[in-house]
């Protein structure tokens, strides 16, 4: 066991401004007397100091003077009249969590920290009595690690529950609604739902709202029905609940219920699907804002996807979240939207064709952004997971896509970009979306044009090679390759290994290595920045030849890129020799015995020789990392 230490001078010294004892007494005091001291001090800076720094006091003195003295003495601090400073039971409640198990493992040691877990959970402070709860659960967590639990703690435990819900200040029941999940989970003891349901039942709207707010989470760890029998009348009761407040934590909590009703679709159908039904068309936005930001976990939750015999009450659901997609607040609108593709997954074909599909045209010309914004992305997510058909996509989504990359806001067009590449392969059906694409090269947002050069690879595994040559290579890939921004010509570079995958070594070796081989050659006495740019592009084309399908298929293309990069260790900048010797480290890991040989007999006598007469020393430490990188033999 950890002793006590003592003479802990550095923190005694901090603290010795605000403490009247002098230098030499504070050396002699104990980790956990000088605590004491500073917390009886005039100082609140002190205070606050002491009390960020408790649980280097506690591992200082250890477990079992932390049990026999601080505990003792956090609660007496902790209870006392009038009450500390709000920041310092927040400080109290966060460091607490730091003990267990550290510290405190046993339940009876844990249990000890009750009455102070009590006493936070009642205070005014909202703050502090939301930690007091996130501490409680900690506690709780760490105890069903020694479940069974022993009945007497079973008995403290469900005893601290009832006085924090039968209190007469709703502060308490508050923090107790916040705390039941956990201690159910823990103790599995009946009477908490019946605690539960008081909660549920109480006066005050603040309570109910708490209530409200994790009975979701309550009747997950229920576990199903038949346990949740007695709270389903007063769940009901709070969807319709006259503060709107506590409807729309109520009827949202459905989210969070888990999938174990869901298995008795025939129970959800009766009891989850109107409370669904009303709070869809709920005279309040804020409650039709919070289902729909829940919407698809709701729907998940009812159990209805996959069963023929429910196909009519999964229309109905649809139909509740084309109303609220329809919604006149566009909090509403936009928090659906987020949601859409997920509702296109759990209907199928079928109800996306008949319910969703005719929204789209006015979603994606809605007049709040944000809704076009998550529109676009929602269109990309839905084609995704073959529950469309290609023909399908490409007819909806196609003629979308081309609106909403000639949107006047950069966000919409950045969603389509950014995400386009998912719908690749059908981009061939796509012949507005791909000019619209060709002239967002020269969009004066850096973003766009950054979106536009990741995707121009795609475009030639959608579209072909030769239409890659023809319309792309010059007026998008070799301008945008050339972009004043590092970013956008970044993105070419991490394209290479698609594009090269895409095109075969060959390809590559007539159609953009010259390329990219003339730029480097004019820009010798102009840029290095272009330089360094090609030299990443020819060092990212040479490791995809050493992966994937590009490395079977033969050819020179990783010969010529590394004597491109070899060529670059000479350069007259410093910069330039270093983004080489980086590039190098990339290739030197190469296993194909050919490309071995030429690591051996070219790249590393280079990098040695660079290493010798280098005078930068960043370039030094490139070519160093380099040659630690070639693999032992």
């Amino acid at each position: 066991m950890a002793k006590e230490k003592k003479g802990n001078g550095g923190s005694h010294h901090t603290a010795a401004q605000s403490i009247a004892q002098g230098v030499d007494e504070l050396n002699q005091m104990s980790a956990f007397d000088l605590f004491r001291t500073q917390m009886e001090t005039g100082s609140s800076e002190a205070k606050v100091d002491a009390m960020k720094r408790m649980p280097v006091v506690a591992y200082a003195m250890g477990i079992s003077p932390v049990s026999s003295d601080l505990l003792p003495y956090l609660q007496q601090i902790a209870l006392q009249q009038p009450p500390m400073d709000d920041e310092l039971l927040l400080l109290m409640a966060k460091q607490l969590q730091t003990f267990v198990p550290a510290l405190l493992s046993k339940p009876s040691q844990i249990l000890d920290l009750l009455p102070i877990v009590e006493r936070l959970a009642a205070v005014e402070e909202t703050v502090v009595r939301n930690e007091a709860v996130v501490l409680m659960n900690h506690l709780c967590a760490h105890l069903i690690t020694s479940a069974p639990l022993d009945s007497s703690v079973v008995s403290t435990l469900v005893s601290m529950a009832k006085r924090l819900v039968g209190a007469d200040w709703f502060t308490a029941k508050v923090s107790a609604a916040g705390m039941l999940p956990e201690l159910y989970t823990l103790t599995k003891h009946s009477e908490l739902a019946f605690l539960y349901k008081e909660l549920c039942m109480d006066e005050t709207p603040m309570v109910r709202r708490a209530a409200a707010q994790f009975l979701g989470q309550f009747l997950e760890t229920l576990g199903g029905k038949d346990k949740a029998i007695d709270l389903i009348p007063v769940f009901q009761q709070l969807c319709k609940d006259e503060q709107d407040s506590v409807r729309m934590l109520a009827i949202s909590s459905m989210a969070n219920v888990g999938p174990n009703y869901g298995k008795v679709p025939e129970w959800t159908k009766e009891i989850f699907l109107p409370l669904l039904k009303d709070g869809s068309t709920d005279t309040s936005w804020r409650v039709r804002h919070n289902l729909a930001k829940n919407f698809s976990d709701v729907a998940t939750n009812l159990g209805f996807q996959g069963n023929s015999k429910y196909a009519g009450d999964q229309a109905l659901v649809m139909a509740c979240f084309v109303s609220v997609l329809t919604d006149a607040e566009a909090e509403v609108r936009a928090a659906a939207v987020g949601h859409y593709a997920r509702m296109v997954h759990w209907g199928g074909s079928a109800l996306f064709t008949s319910y969703l599909m005719p929204l789209l045209p006015s979603l994606a010309d809605d007049v709040v952004m944000e809704v076009r914004s998550k529109t676009a992305l929602a269109i990309m997510d839905s084609s995704e997971g073959g529950t469309l058909e290609d023909s399908l996509i490409v007819q909806t989504f196609g003629p979308l896509l081309e609106s909403f990359l000639q949107d006047e806001f950069q966000e919409v067009q950045l969603q389509v970009l950014g995400n386009l590449h998912k719908l690749s392969h059908l981009l061939n059906g796509m012949n507005g979306v791909v000019s619209s694409i060709l002239n967002m090269s020269k969009a004066t947002n850096w973003r766009v044009r950054e979106g536009v050069a990741k995707l121009l690879p795609h475009l030639a595994e959608a579209r072909g090679l030769d239409f890659f040559a023809n319309v792309l290579l010059e007026p998008a890939w070799l301008v945008l390759l050339l972009d004043p921004v590092a970013c956008v010509r970044s993105a070419c570079v991490s394209g290479m290994s698609v594009l090269v995958g895409v095109a075969g070594q060959d390809w590559m070796v007539e159609h953009i290595l010259p390329q990219h081989v003339r730029i480097y050659n004019h820009a010798a006495s102009g840029s290095y920045l272009i330089r360094i740019t090609i030299l990443q592009a020819h060092a990212e084309t040479a490791f995809a030849c050493q992966v994937g399908n590009a490395a079977a298929g033969g050819g020179t293309l990783w010969n010529d890129t590394v004597l491109q990069l070899l060529r670059g260790l000479q350069d007259k900048v410093a910069n330039v020799r270093m983004v080489a010797a980086q590039g190098l480290k990339k290739v030197v890991t190469a296993d194909d015995p050919v490309q071995v040989a030429v690591v051996q007999a070219q790249i590393m006598p280079a990098l040695e020789k660079r290493m010798a007469e280098e005078e930068d020393p960043d370039c030094r430490q490139a070519c160093s990392e380099a040659i630690a990188a070639v693999p032992k033999k």
